[in-house]
């Protein structure tokens, strides 16, 4: 067996994905405000290199796959909670200040409003939050931007209706991105999205590479339901 095929035990790449190549160019100096306004010992699982899945053609339903697959065992990676910055469209509330992690699975979400795969999973999501947490009480979904430019990131946010994404977690580009990051033992410029699970003690127990689609809803209910 080849090096390659020991490594597909980790984290799935589930779909298509941002690398950093596809960030926008650097603007003008931005403010770095903590807040946007839209108006304006333990083991840590390891994700693993493997080949990307292409998006499946139009009209073609992927098969369900396992989600966090070789991860689940093991006590998890504590990640310190600690005030994370925040973007919120004007007339929403703010998010508390860390992210919700214990009380109930949190399956974090890494996302950027430059990355196209990333808006796209985001309805998604929010449907999975509410048809999983029938199954599993206490279950949420947390939404974390890596954008650099604040403005864009605002922008997106004030384009969403109000059933839509209006709120985010934001780690600001530089110390405080850098800084959770390394906590949670992941690489400092991770390609676009990727997702986190966190148990009821909130404890980090699998990484997931690439936007999730709608067959992987019955393997999240399982991973949740344990």
């Amino acid at each position: 067996m080849n090096k390659n095929h020991h490594l597909l035990f980790g984290a799935l790449l589930l779909g298509a994905g941002c690398d950093n190549t596809d960030k926008p160019p650097a603007s003008a100096p931005r403010e770095r405000s903590q807040i946007v306004e839209a108006k304006a010992g333990d083991s840590a699982p390891k994700p693993t290199a493997a080949e990307t899945v292409p998006a499946a053609a139009s009209g073609v339903v992927k098969a369900p796959r396992a989600l966090c697959a070789g991860q689940m065992s093991g006590a998890g990676r504590s990640v310190a909670k600690k005030p994370v910055s925040q973007s919120v469209a004007a007339g929403e509330a703010q998010l508390p200040d860390a992210l919700p992690l214990g009380g109930g699975y949190t399956w974090v979400n890494f996302w950027a409003a430059w990355c196209k795969p990333c808006k796209e999973e985001i309805p998604r999501l929010m449907r999975f939050q509410q048809e999983v947490a029938k199954a599993s009480p206490g279950f949420k979904i947390a939404f974390v931007s890596l954008d650099d430019d604040e403005r864009q990131l605002g922008a997106f946010l004030a384009e969403q209706t109000s059933s839509g994404l209006r709120r985010t977690w934001w780690l600001k580009e530089g110390k405080e991105r850098e800084d959770w990051l390394k906590a949670a033992a992941l690489e400092s410029e991770p390609d676009l999205p990727f997702h986190l699970l966190f148990d009821p003690k909130g404890k980090l127990r699998c990484v997931v590479k690439g936007a999730v689609e709608d067959a992987d809803l019955p393997s999240l209910k399982q991973l949740v339901t344990l």
